[in-house]
């Protein structure tokens, strides 16, 4: 999986996050981000980028984390958010 952040030859630290949108659905998403975990899980933001009616399930830094959820969640498509996206 290409990540616009590490192509970049940028530092940055990948932050995975797993979520349902109903707490008694078995279907999973996926975000893949270079934004902190401590944003992704703010709870007084405005404009979360997970709203805060859906159950977030797996939180990790690292991006080792996109294969292993990957296969445990059945998720073929992660999203990828960019904190600064290119122009």
């Amino acid at each position: 999986m290409k990540l616009p952040w590490l192509e970049k030859k940028e530092d940055k630290p990948t932050f995975v996050a797993v979520y349902k949108k109903q707490k008694t659905s078995n279907k999973h998403y996926m975000i893949v981000t270079d934004i902190h975990a401590d944003i992704l899980i703010n709870a007084r933001a405005t404009k979360p980028i997970i709203d805060h009616k859906y159950d977030i399930v797996e939180l990790g830094c690292g991006k080792s984390f996109i294969e292993t959820w990957s296969k445990k969640y059945n998720i073929k498509k992660p999203q990828i958010v960019e904190k600064y996206p290119a122009k």
